[in-house]
């Protein structure tokens, strides 16, 4: 038995000028209606847009303040049904903020293995403590992301949504636990993912950062999974983008592939 099925990672730039950002952020969901959906930089008002445009999705119901400030996780109910849920320490200095996971089993193919589908948001690198000390936290974050991934996975696969916000030692602390991403395992590299431009409705706070292509924005996976197709997405509607990120999205197979 095997589950083919897309997954889909981005930030959601929060709040910021999200009533003029509505329609593109609507239309691309509702237009990619990717399977599985992990965001980051998630705001109450974007929680209800994407229920809306997302209407046969479940996703994680929760109190705590994270949830509806930080990350949440999305699936189509027909496909996925939640196990449990969970938000671990990774070491963010931001409260109510860390690794996001949701266990799913398979709804129309019982007898494989649940998966852990799961988000997070590495540390801006313009923030007070990284500034002031001039050390990253971020490689310890991705261990310690990774680790717990592992642990709660026991085996079984994992899907890793995530704005890493670096490009070198967080990923190579991925690759140390056995996690892969599916351009490189494809044979390709990953396109950027922010800024996206032209970037009209905010000015930069960061020149010389802001303004540096990156590819910051990854789907990381482990166990038994095989990514068969991936794409950084290019999207406007009238002029306006979604975010100032731009999602990835990949398509995976779970289980035996002839």
């Amino acid at each position: 038995m095997r589950h083919t099925f897309t997954a889909m990672s981005y930030n959601l730039w929060g709040d910021w000028d999200l009533p003029r950002r509505t329609p593109a952020l609507t239309g691309l969901l509702a237009g990619r209606a990717p399977d599985l959906l992990g965001v980051q930089e998630l705001s109450p008002g974007a929680v209800d847009l994407i229920d809306a445009a997302l209407p046969g999705h479940a996703r994680v119901v929760d109190d705590a303040p994270g949830w509806r400030e930080h990350a949440n996780l999305w699936w189509d109910r027909e496909l996925f049904a939640e196990v449990e849920h969970g938000l671990a320490d990774i070491g963010m200095p931001t409260p109510d903020r860390g690794l996001s996971w949701v266990r799913l089993r398979h709804v129309e193919a019982p007898d494989l293995a649940p998966l852990v589908l799961a988000s997070a948001h590495l540390t801006f690198p313009g923030n007070a403590e990284e500034v002031r000390t001039e050390r990253s936290p971020r490689t310890e974050q991705a261990r310690s992301a990774a680790r717990e991934l592992n642990r709660l996975a026991g085996g079984d696969p994992v899907i890793l949504c995530i704005d890493i916000n670096d490009y070198a030692r967080p990923l190579w602390a991925f690759y140390d636990d056995g996690f892969r991403e599916p351009f490189g395992t494809l044979g390709r590299t990953c396109p950027i993912t922010h800024p996206v431009t032209p970037r009209l409705d905010k000015p930069m706070r960061w020149e010389g950062v802001q303004v540096v292509e990156k590819a910051l924005d990854w789907l990381f996976f482990n166990g038994a999974l095989r990514p068969r197709t991936a794409e950084v997405v290019d999207y406007f509607l009238d002029g306006v983008a979604p975010s100032d990120h731009k999602p990835v999205t990949a398509t995976f197979t779970q289980g035996a592939v002839a």
